[in-house]
C-alpha cells in the first residue's frame, strides 16, 4: 500500500468517526436547546469554519479553474435549494433523536446510501438486482431494529430518522446536479449558511432562545458545527484525493459503527440481540449497495 493511499484511508476513517460522534452532540443539544436553535447555530458555525479552507484552495487554483467555477447565479440557486433540503432533513433528524437512541439513529439515517441508487427508478435509470437485494436486507434489518415487537414498537424518532434518510437521498441528487458547475467547498459553505439562516429565523418565532441555554450547550454546538461540518468535510476532501470513490464510500459508511460506539460510550445505550442483528443487516445492505461490478 502506498503512503498516499494510507493517508487517504486515514483521512476518510477520521471523517467517518467525526460524523459518527456528531449524533452524540446533536442528542446532547436537545437537553437545553430547541431543534431550530441548535441547527441554526451549528450550521452557521459550519459555514464560517469552511472559510479558511476556501481561501487555501482558491490560492492553489489556476486561472482556468477559477474561470470554470465562476458561476455565481448557479452557486446561489444551488446553494439555496440544497440549503432548504439540508434544513428539512437536519430538523427531522434533530427532532427524531430526542425519541430514539444514537446508535439506531445512525443506522436508520444511513439507509440513504441504499435509497440513492433506488431513486434512479424515478429518473428512468436501471436499478441493478443487487440494489433490490440490498433493499430487502435493509428492510429486514429495519424491522428487527424498530418493529420486532410489532408495529406498535416503532417510535416517532425512528420514523423521523427514516424521513431524514429520504431527505439525505434527495440531497445527494441535488448536489450531483449542481456541484460540477461550481466550487464544491463554496457550495457546501453556502448551503450550510442558508440552512442556518432559515433555522434561526424560524427559531425566533417558534422557540424560546436563552443565552444561558446556548452557553450550556456550547460544546455540542462547537463540535457539531466546527468539527463535524468544517473538519469532517475537509478530511473527506483530503481523503478522496488519494482514494477512489467506490472505496471512499465504503470507508465513510463506517460512520454507522462509530455512531453505535458513541451511543454506548456517552449514553450507555445497549441494544437487544434483535436490534444488533438488525444493525448488522443494514450495514451489510449498505456495503452490498456500494460494491462496484467490474466492467
Amino acid at each position: 500500500m502506498k503512503k498516499t493511499d494510507l493517508r487517504g484511508i486515514l483521512f476518510l476513517v477520521f471523517a467517518a468517526m467525526i460524523w459518527g460522534f456528531a449524533l452524540v452532540a446533536q442528542k446532547a443539544g436537545t437537553e437545553n436547546l430547541g431543534p431550530l436553535t441548535f441547527t441554526g447555530l451549528r450550521c452557521m458555525l459550519g459555514s464560517l469554519s469552511m472559510i479558511p479552507l476556501i481561501i487555501i484552495l482558491d490560492g492553489k487554483k489556476t486561472p482556468e479553474q477559477k474561470e470554470a467555477e465562476h458561476n455565481p447565479a448557479i452557486l446561489l440557486k444551488g446553494g439555496m435549494l440544497c440549503g432548504l433540503v439540508v434544513f428539512s432533513f437536519t430538523i427531522l433528524q434533530q427532532i427524531g433523536i430526542q425519541y430514539t437512541t444514537v446508535g439506531k439513529s445512525g443506522f436508520i439515517t444511513a439507509l440513504y446510501i441504499i435509497l440513492v441508487p433506488l431513486a434512479g427508478l424515478f429518473l428512468k435509470r436501471k436499478v441493478e438486482k443487487r440494489i433490490w437485494f440490498a433493499v430487502l436486507i435493509a428492510l429486514a434489518g429495519f424491522y428487527l431494529m424498530c418493529m420486532s415487537e410489532g408495529l406498535t414498537a416503532i417510535n416517532r424518532g425512528d420514523i423521523l430518522m427514516l424521513m431524514a434518510s429520504v431527505g439525505c437521498a434527495v440531497h445527494i441528487y441535488a448536489i450531483d446536479y449542481f456541484v460540477n458547475k461550481v466550487d464544491p467547498v463554496k457550495f457546501s459553505s453556502l448551503q450550510f449558511l442558508i440552512t442556518g439562516i432559515i433555522s434561526l429565523v424560524l427559531a425566533l418565532f417558534l422557540e424560546d432562545i436563552r443565552w444561558q441555554n446556548i452557553f450550556a450547550t456550547a460544546v455540542p454546538i462547537l463540535y457539531a458545527g466546527i468539527i463535524s461540518c468544517g473538519l469532517g468535510y475537509t478530511f473527506q476532501i483530503l481523503g478522496q484525493k488519494y482514494v477512489e470513490p467506490a472505496k471512499a464510500s465504503l470507508l465513510l459508511s463506517s460512520e454507522t459503527i462509530f455512531t453505535m460506539l458513541a451511543g454506548m460510550l456517552f449514553f450507555q445505550e445497549m441494544l437487544s440481540i434483535k436490534e444488533y442483528i438488525g444493525c448488522g443487516f443494514i450495514f451489510f445492505a449498505i456495503i452490498l449497495s456500494q460494491i462496484q461490478r467490474k466492467s
